[in-house]
């Protein structure tokens, strides 16, 4: 059962063309997910559709009701008592960010549409939201168009994924992860394609200058020959040097002819300079026992544990149940914190932007690190090129976070505290945010919703959500020492952690297991080297 339909649809602002589709279709029991880099067009595409906006050039056709849950707009109508107590949307004026959320999806889900057009709806939503809303999208029997930066969030709800890049938009079967794969696949084909276009091009010419030099090699007639012979040998020669000369151009001629294959871009690797990183010696940087997770005197939970030196700590739990309160505290060093602990805090609300300066003068002010490698982590946090000349004032509020985030990254510490880092960021970035925080050789606890941040990254986790909120290790089926894509510069810096605690350990058994470790690394550098 066919919802909607467009005709070929061009959109652009100024000069800059945003969309350039071909038709679109969405039937019945679609759950499709729509996917781009930020200011690719998705927020543009889903106001085209849903009828906020007008498309330049193009049609669309709606053949069942269709609701929209927008991504900036304050959900002012009132809600049923139904839906306003399933999505616990409270009956005060003044909403939270999650609040605001719940209400526009508990209103679009009241209108008994067949087609639903949601635009972040996972924004600002905890992680009991996000099930909860999966849980309804999935069992949804209209036709879904969504836009999401979760990436786990995709992969349980879509059955289908549509990608905006430069205004077009490709059409991929199954969830996020089946995208990935597809698009991992025409990755490497435009790989062997580029060379073998290489390849071939370089054999043709260089069978041309070899040509070349053949014909440059005939002689003239030697001076001892007679008119005749002489006549003879320079009438011989010329053809000869003439075939030869048309065989060289025709060669370089199909060179030039060849189906040009451009290189794929590829990301520069994040490696951290060790040299210039403030290591910890100490075995533990954080240590909280019974401590009160408080705001304004109010009591809000009791966290006990220890933060281990390298850790990478997830803060796990419902909106307004303290997490960044926590940050906070750890930020004014409200508990034990080791003494050689320098703390970078990234906040969600205050970005320390200046806005008479550059991103690159932002970043870079303080920053023990290279300007190549400030404009490497720029770049893999979507800053481009010229993008790093731009000023604070210039900045859109995610360009501002991202900035912010590069700050703290580039920063000379070695613990950094992340408030919800994931905001504003769309999926690509959000795959070099994790390759940033798995490089960084220091100790990072991070509050987020993002469940795949979370099973990519964090080493330990303490949830608000359980009674007594403590520390845990995540257990996985492998260890850490034990990933392949383990850089060289993480295992220097293990290497020297177990020689530091080898130095003072005096428990003959633990002396055995640091020592088992020390060597296990030692291979592993050693096979990584080879």
């Amino acid at each position: 059962m066919l919802l909607l339909q467009t005709t070929k649809i061009e959109k652009q602002f100024g000069a800059r063309v945003i969309l350039d589709s071909e038709p679109l279709f969405i039937y019945k029991s679609q759950r499709i997910g729509l996917v781009g880099k930020n200011g690719a067009g998705k927020t543009t595409l889903l106001h085209v559709l849903a009828g906020y906006s007008k498309a330049d050039f193009g049609q669309v056709t709606h053949y069942e009701k269709t609701a929209y849950i927008p991504q900036l707009h304050q959900q002012s109508a009132s809600l049923s008592p139904k839906e306003a107590n399933q999505w616990q949307v409270p009956a005060h004026v003044h909403k939270s960010g999650g609040e605001q959320t719940r209400a526009k999806i508990a209103k679009a889900l009241e209108a008994n549409a067949l087609l639903l057009l949601a635009d972040e709806p996972t924004s600002h939503l905890d992680l009991e939201g996000i099930e909860q809303l999966e849980q309804v999208f999935t069992s949804f029997s209209g036709g879904l168009l969504v836009t999401s930066h979760d990436k786990t969030f995709l992969n349980n709800v879509c059955t289908s994924i549509w990608e905006i890049e430069d205004g077009k938009i490709n059409v991929y079967e199954g969830n996020y992860d089946a995208y990935q794969a597809q698009k991992q696949k025409e990755l490497d084909e435009a790989h062997k394609a580029y060379q073998s276009y290489q390849s071939e091009k370089n054999r043709l010419l260089q069978a041309a200058q070899q040509a070349q030099r053949r014909s440059d090699q005939i002689k003239k007639a030697p001076s001892r020959m007679g008119n005749s012979e002489a006549r003879l040998h320079k009438r011989s020669s010329g053809v000869q040097k003439a075939k030869i000369n048309r065989a060289a151009e025709a060669m370089v001629t199909r060179a030039n002819q060849l189906e040009k294959k451009e290189k794929p871009k590829e990301e520069t690797k994040i490696q951290f300079d060790l040299s210039r990183f403030p290591i910890v010696h100490s075995k533990q940087l954080v240590e909280f026992k019974a401590f009160q997770v408080c705001i304004e005197g109010r009591f809000l939970k009791e966290v006990n544990g220890v933060v281990p030196a390298g850790s990478r700590i997830a803060i796990l739990g419902k909106n307004g149940s303290g997490k960044s309160t926590l940050l906070q505290q750890i930020e004014r060093r409200q508990m034990t914190i080791a003494k050689p602990a320098k703390l970078g805090y990234f906040s969600q609300h205050q970005h320390d932007i200046l806005d008479d300066e550059t991103i690159l003068e932002n970043v870079g002010k303080g920053s023990p690190y290279s300007e190549t490698f400030i404009r490497t982590v720029l770049s893999r946090l979507a800053f481009k090129r010229e993008d790093v000349f731009k000023k604070g004032m210039d900045l859109s509020g995610g360009e501002r976070v991202r900035t912010a985030l590069a700050k703290v990254f580039l920063s000379d510490v070695n613990l950094w505290l992340l408030d919800e880092p994931t905001n504003y960021l769309d999926l690509t970035t959000k795959d070099s945010l994790k390759e940033v925080m798995n490089q960084f050789p220091g100790t990072i606890l991070f509050v987020t919703h993002d469940r795949t941040l979370v099973e990519d990254v964090a080493t330990h986790q303490l949830s608000f959500d359980d009674k007594h909120a403590k520390i845990r290790e995540v257990t996985r089926e492998e260890e850490e020492l034990e990933k392949p894509d383990e850089s060289l510069l993480t295992i220097d810096f293990k290497l020297s952690e177990l020689l530091s605690r080898l130095s003072t350990v005096t428990d003959e058994s633990e002396k055995n297991q640091l020592d088992q470790q020390f060597q296990e690394l030692l291979k592993k550098k050693q096979a990584l080297k080879r």
